[in-house]
């Protein structure tokens, strides 16, 4: 087991005394089984959209690259005007 230190307000400490205290289990075996309830309860987002890569066909080849302005109808980012050989942008 890793040890680890957590700050806990003081509402939550009197709970979990108290708690320790009506059931005899220590302070430590209350938090580790609160952790595994919530992982059993919980998948993290992430993982949940990882498994989402390569399950779809689609009909457009630049989803890659424009994901956000088409999953959240965001603006495209304008293009950066293109450089002269001085080094400077020309206008559009």
């Amino acid at each position: 087991m890793t040890r680890t230190q957590i700050t806990l307000t003081e509402e939550q400490y009197r709970f979990l005394t108290d708690y320790s205290r009506q059931t005899g289990e220590s302070l430590s075996s209350i938090i580790r089984r609160a952790v595994d309830r919530l992982r059993s309860q919980e998948e993290p987002p992430n993982r949940r959209v990882l498994g989402l890569i390569g399950a779809f066909q689609a009909d457009r080849t630049d989803i890659s690259v424009r994901h956000d302005e088409i999953l959240w109808r965001a603006e495209p980012e304008p293009e950066p005007a293109p450089v002269t050989r001085r080094g400077r942008r020309t206008r559009r």
